[in-house]
C-alpha cells in the first residue's frame, strides 16, 4: 500500500461497512475522502437505532469466531474489549411444534424425520463441514444436491423451507456452494469449551464501530459524509483526467472513486461506458437482488428461550424469528426482551408496499400461532424497517457472473457484496473488501 496519499481527493459512493472501512484506511494515508450516501444514515444493513433506550441494529447482526477481518478492525479501533461471544441456541418450527436443533443429539430426536433420515442428514452435514473442494458445488443446485444426498424427506422438511424463506421464488436456482459456505461458517464457529456454536455481539451494538470509524475518518478534516445524496453519473474528464461525480445539483472532481452500490445501480452510474464495454455491463445486470423487511420489537414478558428460530412451515409469512436477549441477556434493555422478525422478498412483494400496521399485525398473528403465550399487549416498543437490495441471488454458475473491481471508467472501482464468493455477504467480508479497496485506490495506477 502507498505510504502517502496527501493531496489526493477520493470519493466513495455508499456508506456501508465497505465504504466506511475504505475511507478510514485512506484517510490514515493522508487522502481527502468524501462519502456520498443516498440514505439518511451510514452503516448499510448494520445501521443503528434504539430500542428501550439502548443502541442496536435495524437488522439482526452477529459475528462468527472466524470473522478475522472484523476482529482486526476492532483491534485497530481499540474496541476489541466490546466483543463478547455467547453460546447460541437454534430451534426449528415444523408441524406446529418447536424442536431444538443446536447439536447432533437434538437432530437424532427430531421426530418429523424418520430415524434413518435423521442419521443420514447428520452424516451429510458432517461431510459438508469437511469439504475443501467447494468449486465442484458451484454447478449444481442446492435442492438437487440435497435431494440426492440428504434424501427427499429431509430436503422437504428441513432444507426447502429455509431456501424458500431466504431466496423466495429463486430457491430452486441457488447453488449448493452457497449452502456449503453457510454450513461451514457455522461449524467453524463452534467452541468445545462452551458446548456448541458461539456467536459474537458488540457490547453497545455495531453502532459503536460505525461511530468510531466516523470519528477516525473525520480526524484532521480529511473525511466528510454527505447524506441524502444520490449519484446520477460518474465519468472521467479526458482533459483534466479527473473523475467527475455528478449529483442532481452538483458536479465534483476527484482523483479516484470507489462505488459500493449494488450492480444495477453501478450500471446506471457508469452507463456512459456501456457501448464501449458491453460485456461488463451485461454482467452487472445478471445479478438479481431481494429486498428485506425486518421488525424489531421489545416485550415485557419472554416469548422463548432460544436465540434463532427457523420457521419451516408452508407459506410462513416470515423466515426467521430471533431473540436477541436469549443470546446476550436483557440487562442493557432494562430487563425487557428484544426480538427480530425478518423476511426476504422480491421488490414487487406486498411487504414492501403495505402499511406498517398491516405488516406488523400479520406477523404478530403468525407469531401467536407459533408461541401461544405471546400477547400483543406485551409489546412495549416496535420498529419496522424495509431494505432495498438486501440479498443477492447466488444461483448456479454465479462465480461466472462476478464482475471485476476495476470498472470501465479509469480510476473508478466497484466493490459490493455480490462479489463475495463462495461465502455469504456479511460485515466481516465487507470490512475485508474495504481494506482491499483502500489498497487498490492507494496505488498510483489502476492495478
Amino acid at each position: 500500500m502507498s505510504e502517502d496519499l496527501k493531496g489526493k481527493n477520493i470519493a466513495i459512493v455508499g456508506g456501508g461497512f465497505t465504504g466506511l472501512t475504505a475511507a478510514y484506511k485512506l484517510t490514515q494515508l493522508g487522502a481527502k475522502v468524501t462519502i456520498f450516501e443516498a440514505g439518511t444514515s451510514v452503516g448499510g444493513l448494520a445501521s443503528g437505532c434504539t430500542i428501550q433506550g439502548d443502541a442496536l441494529e435495524k437488522a439482526y447482526h452477529f459475528l462468527y469466531k472466524t470473522d478475522k477481518h472484523m476482529i482486526r478492525l476492532l483491534k485497530e479501533l481499540n474496541l476489541e474489549n466490546k466483543l463478547n461471544f455467547y453460546k447460541s441456541s437454534v430451534s426449528t418450527f415444523v408441524n406446529e411444534k418447536l424442536y431444538p436443533m443446536s447439536n447432533p443429539t437434538d437432530l437424532l430426536k427430531f421426530s418429523p424425520l424418520k430415524f434413518h433420515n435423521r442419521v443420514r442428514l447428520g452424516l451429510v452435514v458432517l461431510y459438508l463441514q469437511r469439504v475443501k473442494n467447494w468449486q465442484k458445488l458451484t454447478e449444481v443446485s442446492a435442492i438437487d444436491w440435497l435431494n440426492k444426498y440428504a434424501g427427499k424427506e429431509a430436503t422437504k422438511i428441513v432444507w426447502e423451507p429455509l431456501l424458500k424463506g431466504k431466496f423466495d421464488k429463486y430457491y430452486k436456482e441457488i447453488t449448493m456452494c452457497w449452502l456449503w459456505g453457510r454450513i461451514k461458517q457455522r461449524a467453524d464457529s463452534r467452541d468445545n469449551k462452551m458446548g456448541g456454536e458461539v456467536l459474537g455481539y458488540i457490547d453497545g451494538g455495531f453502532e459503536i464501530i460505525i461511530n468510531k470509524l466516523l470519528e477516525k475518518i473525520r480526524e484532521g478534516n480529511l473525511g466528510s459524509i454527505v447524506l441524502n445524496t444520490v449519484i446520477k453519473k460518474v465519468r472521467r474528464d479526458k482533459t483534466s483526467q479527473k473523475v467527475e461525480v455528478i449529483t442532481k445539483d452538483n458536479t465534483s472532481n476527484f482523483d479516484k472513486v470507489l462505488l459500493t452500490v449494488p450492480n444495477h445501480i453501478a450500471y446506471q452510474i457508469l452507463k456512459d461506458y456501456k457501448e464501449e464495454y458491453p460485456i461488463y455491463f451485461e454482467k452487472l445486470l445478471k445479478v438479481d437482488y431481494l429486498d428485506a423487511a425486518v421488525l424489531l420489537f421489545a416485550t415485557d414478558t419472554p416469548i422463548t428461550k432460544f436465540y434463532w428460530h427457523n420457521i419451516n412451515t408452508v407459506d410462513s409469512p416470515f423466515v426467521v424469528f430471533l431473540s436477541l436477549t436469549s443470546l446476550i441477556g436483557n440487562d442493557r434493555f432494562n430487563g425487557k426482551h428484544v426480538y427480530y422478525i425478518g423476511d426476504y422478498i422480491p421488490p414487487e412483494h406486498q411487504y414492501m408496499k403495505i402499511s406498517e400496521e398491516d405488516l406488523i399485525n400479520l406477523w404478530f398473528k403468525s407469531l401467536k400461532n407459533i408461541f401461544p403465550n405471546f400477547s400483543f399487549d406485551s409489546v412495549i416498543e416496535k420498529k419496522l424497517f424495509r431494505f432495498k437490495n438486501a440479498q443477492h441471488i447466488v444461483d448456479i454458475g454465479f462465480d461466472k457472473k462476478i464482475v471485476s473491481h476495476k470498472t470501465p471508467c479509469k480510476g473508478v472501482f466497484l466493490s459490493n457484496f455480490s462479489q463475495i464468493f463462495p461465502m455469504d455477504r456479511g460485515t466481516n467480508y465487507a470490512v475485508r473488501d474495504g481494506y482491499k479497496m483502500a489498497e487498490k485506490l492507494s496505488k498510483p495506477s489502476d492495478e
